[in-house]
């Protein structure tokens, strides 16, 4: 008396197999999934992948101190956060570009100095003494604010 298990038969003809699994019992609750815990190594890589700016940003000129529209001395600057406005006023001064397989970004230096100006309240004949060292470090510290997120 062994029977052969029975088939559905579905529209179009299609039939569906019998499921060698067993079935679970309706009311017994699943285990929930596992929780993945990061490795001391990867919460290390993402704490340096994503490093959180707090505002103003403060870049210190080391190389040389120039003298504000005031006439005073200044050893740092301050910028406050940009705003979509000043990208609409100065243009993006930065830009992804792909070559083969990787992206390079590139900094467009007139617009990054009216932005930088604008940011940090010098007049832009003031940031013209800025010794081209400092200008790269405030430039390095602003550019990624200025590019998409490649997550979105």
């Amino acid at each position: 008396m062994n029977e052969a298990p029975k088939r559905t038969q579905f529209k179009e003809g299609f039939v569906e197999e019998p499921s060698t699994k067993p079935e679970q019992p309706k009311n017994t609750p699943s285990a929930p999934p596992p929780e993945m815990i990061a490795s001391p190594a990867e919460e290390e890589e993402a704490k340096v992948a994503a490093p959180e700016e707090v505002w103003p940003i403060v870049v210190p000129l080391r190389h040389k101190p120039i003298r504000n529209d005031k006439g005073e001395l200044v050893h740092e600057l301050i910028f406050r956060e940009p705003r979509g406005g000043d990208i609409n006023r100065y243009g993006n001064p930065t830009r992804l570009i792909t070559e083969g397989e990787g992206l390079s970004i590139v900094i467009d230096e007139r617009k990054m100095h009216y932005l930088m100006a604008a940011l940090c309240g010098i007049m832009v004949p003031m940031l013209d003494q800025l010794d081209p060292r400092d200008w790269n470090n405030c430039a390095y510290r602003l550019r990624g604010f200025f590019l998409p997120d490649l997550g979105a």
